[in-house]
């Protein structure tokens, strides 16, 4: 089977591996598969040519107290630091006798290695704790554009792009049918655009009655609304919504709300709390749907519009600004999100 380059029409990450197919026609062959790196949560391993080195964190992984956690935040955690351990497989399959303090040069043969496939395959920043489980920040990451296609649905949490404390876009090209039938009484574009988490905290963009809109609400407790003056035109669209925080990189931010069609603004608002953590530990983002509790309870929302969108949307890009967090802020954050992460 060959291997796809797109898929509905989305570039494919290219496969990476060694193909066991030769192994069909003789079970007795060597293998071709001579190295292989593993890492998860920070633990890892670089195996080569029977030779294996292993990382282990020095934390059990269902420790969770603030003292054992802090150790991990980001600035504390040193990877380097890392005890490593080393094992001749060849002659000690079980891995019972660490021979690294006899074999310093494959130790930092196999270091070297290890961080030059984390850096090719993509495994950095490497992080010390659940940070894509449960949304922590990514201090060391440079990312700030992130691109996702119609469809792509219950992204996790630890997935979608952080954008609190900072400013940020979020753009969307789009195409309005218009109405249809034969009497034009079948409705043109409506429903979600991209949404994240539900009305407990979150955000939603989406088209309701023919006009752009965008819904915050700040845990539930009060939700800012901006609607477009103009109807969303027919044909090929884009609409952006832009945050501009007053404060980059202070805590829970107060920052202006504007939302644009075609490049021109049609509507401003202020939001003068935003969540300064994470929305929730449970509810994603959504591309064209708003899966679970909506970041909207009205009935309107929740119950009329169309549960997947109406028309067609050919990408949303967020483009976030700099954050600039200090240590400190940074901490907090990290500390809190585990806490509530814990609580959930």
């Amino acid at each position: 089977m060959p291997e796809p380059k797109q898929v509905n029409g989305v570039p494919q990450m290219p496969m990476q591996g060694a193909s066991f197919a030769f192994t069909f026609d003789d079970a007795n062959a060597p293998s071709r598969h001579t190295q292989q790196y593993f890492e998860i949560l920070g633990n890892r391993a670089m195996y080569k040519d029977g030779w294996i080195a292993c990382w282990r964190l020095d934390r059990i992984p269902w420790k969770l107290d603030p003292e054992t956690l802090a150790r991990f935040a980001p600035g504390e955690w040193d990877p380097d630091k890392d005890k490593c351990e080393l094992y001749n497989l060849d002659e000690d399959f079980s891995q019972a006798d660490d021979v690294a303090d006899k074999y310093p040069d494959k130790v930092r043969e196999l270091t070297g290695l290890f961080w030059a496939e984390a850096e090719k395959y993509q495994v950095l920043p490497l992080l010390g704790e659940m940070a894509t489980v449960w949304g922590f920040p990514k201090d060391s990451t440079k990312q700030t554009k992130f691109t996702y296609y119609n469809g792509t649905e219950n992204i996790a949490p630890g997935m979608v792009p952080p954008i609190y404390n900072r400013s940020y876009s979020i753009s969307a090209d789009l195409y309005n049918p218009g109405r249809s039938g034969s009497l034009g009484l079948r409705p043109g574009i409506a429903g979600v655009i991209v949404a994240e988490s539900s009305f407990l905290g979150g955000f939603s963009l989406y088209v309701e009655e023919g006009r752009l809109k965008h819904t915050y609400s700040f845990l539930g407790l009060k939700l800012d609304t901006i609607t477009s003056r103009d109807r969303m035109p027919t044909g090929k669209v884009n609409v952006r919504y832009e945050f501009t925080a007053d404060k980059p990189g202070e805590l829970a931010t107060s920052g202006t709300s504007r939302l644009f069609i075609n490049g021109k603004q049609e509507a401003e608002g202020r939001i003068e709390h935003t969540v300064p953590f994470r929305f929730t530990g449970y509810a994603g983002m959504d591309i064209g749907a708003d899966n679970g509790l909506p970041v909207v309870p009205t009935f309107v929302y929740a119950k009329v519009l169309p549960k997947q969108f109406r028309g067609t949307i050919e990408k949303v890009e967020f483009d976030l600004g700099p954050q600039k967090l200090t240590s400190e802020n940074l901490q907090r954050i990290y500390l809190e999100r585990f806490a509530s992460a814990v609580r959930n």
